[in-house]
């Protein structure tokens, strides 16, 4: 558990959450051959709950303006957009649609 609280508390975005997955001697080989072990359950649970659908809130940093945008086709779901109002780096805040 001390564990966790370092890692929530210094090496991760706010919106993240750690979690513990039990893996048997297969799976956890399968596992080391990933780059990014945790970017890929990400992914593979978003494609169960149709990753089209899922909006992300994103605040401008210069006029605080608040937008909902759903992944683009090319770049996925991306940490800045442009905002709406003023045109300026907007970021994504973690809140879902």
């Amino acid at each position: 558990m001390r564990a966790h609280r370092f890692i929530s508390n210094s090496l991760l975005d706010p919106t993240m959450r750690p979690v513990n997955v039990s893996l048997d001697g297969t799976t956890w080989e399968l596992a080391k051959q990933k780059a990014n072990f945790s970017g890929w359950v990400r992914r593979k649970l978003l494609e169960e709950v149709k990753f089209q659908e899922i909006k992300r809130e994103y605040e401008c940093t210069m006029c605080g303006h608040k937008f909902f945008m759903g992944p683009n086709s090319v770049t996925g779901i991306t940490l800045t957009e442009d905002c709406h109002e003023c045109g300026k780096s907007a970021y994504k805040t973690g809140v879902t649609e």
